[in-house]
């Protein structure tokens, strides 16, 4: 399984309790596809840069998943799909050898 880095941001409109409902739908959405949340905490809400979808706030989420190959880009139409989720972004970890030789170039 690879390592990943999510970051989702969530429509701000949402209560607490639908937070965290959205969140336990994340982790068990992982889960089904065979993945691994190993963390997922709320980081804040915030001002965007730009409105998205007349919005001018979000709740960001930041987390960290290993999971196959496979299974990001059906997580990702799906998160595509949910109306709570104004964004996200799926991001692939380099492994901790690839950064210290890069560094050391």
């Amino acid at each position: 399984m690879k390592k990943y880095e999510i970051m989702l941001i969530l429509n701000p409109d949402m209560s607490e309790t639908d937070v965290d409902s959205q969140i336990s739908k994340i982790k068990d959405s992982v889960a089904k596809l065979k993945g691994k949340v190993v963390q997922l905490d709320i980081w804040q809400r915030r001002r965007l840069a730009y409105s998205i979808e007349k919005f001018q706030e979000g709740i960001y989420l930041l987390g960290n998943f290993e999971m196959p190959e496979e299974i990001v880009k059906v997580l990702s139409g799906d998160w595509k799909l949910n109306p709570n989720i104004l964004r996200s972004m799926i991001l692939k970890k380099e492994k901790e050898k690839e950064i210290v030789d890069a560094q050391s170039k």
